[in-house]
């Protein structure tokens, strides 16, 4: 596992060590769906996991910042800054979609 602590979510609610511990989205979800416990699960999952009930909703809420980082000898290749605006502005459009639902 990789650790950072953008991602230490237990530490900032005031929680200790757990049982079940991964950074991939993927087996957090997997644990949940099989009935491992309560987590903490992203926005984005939600639609794709209608199985599972939030908990706290309004009591509690974690926002996290993201960079997108690239080398300065990125900007001179074309398909790279398409690619990185892509991104960007699909996830600007993802956000404002959410935000206003």
């Amino acid at each position: 596992m990789i650790f950072d602590r953008e991602l230490d979510y237990l530490a900032e609610l005031g929680l200790g060590k757990v049982d079940f511990a991964s950074n991939l989205v993927s087996v957090q979800l997997g644990w949940l769906r099989a009935g491992a416990g309560i987590g903490v699960v992203h926005d984005f999952v939600m639609p794709d996991a209608p199985e599972l009930v939030p908990v706290l909703p309004d009591e509690m809420y974690l926002t996290r910042a993201f960079w997108l980082i690239r080398h300065a000898d990125d900007a001179r290749v074309g398909r790279l800054n398409r690619f990185a605006e892509a991104l960007t502005e699909g996830l600007r459009s993802e956000i404002a979609a959410r935000s206003n639902a």
